[in-house]
């Protein structure tokens, strides 16, 4: 009975289909489309702030109040060169050089006894010198010695080194007025009229508004494309206003943290002020017959892949320039399928199904 039953179930079990097993594909839907080519003018395109190409910070050489000047001492002020900026209170110091002088000529009178009899050819050009001594203006010019007894007497007086320190007094002088350097506008002012000021006290700020400068950030790869002297278009952020300016400087060395050289532009026009951000754009080379595509597609930097007969085709390709978001390239037969968006896993020949970028 035993065996029977066992026979019974084998038989019964050996009747059992067994499932069909299916070896199912997954097939990635890829966008493709025809490549074309085209003529592109490339550009290199940044932004920066503006900075007055000629800027100075005005620093006290000398300590005193601060008495005005030829206008108010306020930020936003015009000056001509040469107007003076700030004077500072010089009566004490004017008084001593003004003594210093007086003491130089005394030097001058008391020997012209001697160079009568002694240095009679001496004698006129050293008395014209005396009469014509002003002590509340600069000192001109000593008269020339024509002998060495005459300039060993001169020298034994005392005078020459008197006349150099007077020399040395003026200078100091010269250093209680400021006067501009150039024409231009006080960017900031950090005393009032009135103020005591120190020596080597910061005043100010003072610019040229004629001519400003702007820093471009410049990818190394893009060094060889541009060059001192190339036009460059500023634009403002809505685009409403546009300046011509040129590349006046080129700093190739790169900077570690951004990874980018820096190219400086020089620019003039109307309605230009220090601190105003700008869309820079330069124009460097013309490109004949290239593709573009988007920088996601480019694999180790010279490939691509295309799609024929539904499977991928990778593809040596020749990079001619490497914008912001896109690729140009070369190498590629228009009209064949190129992938529109990277594909997950790709390797050359993978199955995909092919999807027109228009569907």
């Amino acid at each position: 009975m035993v065996l029977g039953a066992l026979k019974y179930f084998g038989v019964l079990a050996g009747s059992k289909k067994q499932p069909e097993q299916r070896n199912e594909v997954n097939i990635t839907s890829v966008i493709q489309a025809p490549a074309t080519l085209k003529n592109a003018a490339v550009t290199i395109q940044s932004n920066g702030t503006l900075t007055a190409k000629n800027k100075m910070d005005i620093v006290s050489r000398t300590q005193g109040v601060f008495k005005g000047g030829d206008r108010a001492f306020r930020s936003g002020v015009y000056f001509n060169r040469g107007d003076v900026m700030i004077s500072i209170d010089n009566d004490e110091y004017m008084a001593n050089l003004r003594t210093s002088r007086a003491q130089l000529l005394q030097a001058i009178t008391s020997i012209l006894g001697n160079l009568k009899f002694d240095y009679p050819e001496a004698f006129d050009k050293w008395n014209n010198y005396a009469q014509s001594f002003d002590i509340n203006r600069p000192l001109t010019d000593l008269p020339q010695t024509s002998s060495e007894r005459e300039k060993s007497f001169i020298n034994v007086q005392n005078i020459v080194t008197q006349y150099y320190n007077i020399k040395a007094q003026e200078v100091q002088a010269s250093y209680y007025q400021i006067r501009a350097p150039y024409n231009g506008i006080l960017r900031e002012n950090l005393v009032d009229k009135g103020s005591m000021i120190n020596g080597g006290q910061k005043l100010g700020t003072f610019i040229d508004p004629s001519v400003y400068e702007l820093e471009v950030k410049i990818n190394p790869n893009e060094l060889k494309m541009i060059r001192v002297g190339k036009p460059v278009v500023l634009s403002n952020g809505d685009n409403t206003q546009t300046w011509n300016g040129k590349i006046a400087r080129i700093n190739k060395i790169i900077d570690p943290q951004s990874q980018s050289a820096v190219a400086i532009v020089e620019v003039r026009g109307k309605d230009l002020r220090e601190g105003m951000f700008l869309q820079t754009e330069i124009s460097t080379v013309n490109l004949e017959g290239v593709t573009e595509i988007a920088r996601n597609l480019l694999i180790d930097d010279q490939y691509i892949y295309t799609i024929a007969d539904s499977t991928l085709q990778k593809q040596l390709v020749t990079v001619e320039h490497i914008a912001d978001k896109t690729v140009f390239i070369s190498g590629v037969q228009a009209g064949i399928f190129l992938v529109q968006k990277p594909v997950p896993g790709a390797f050359n020949g993978m199955k995909v199904n092919p999807i027109n970028l228009s569907e």
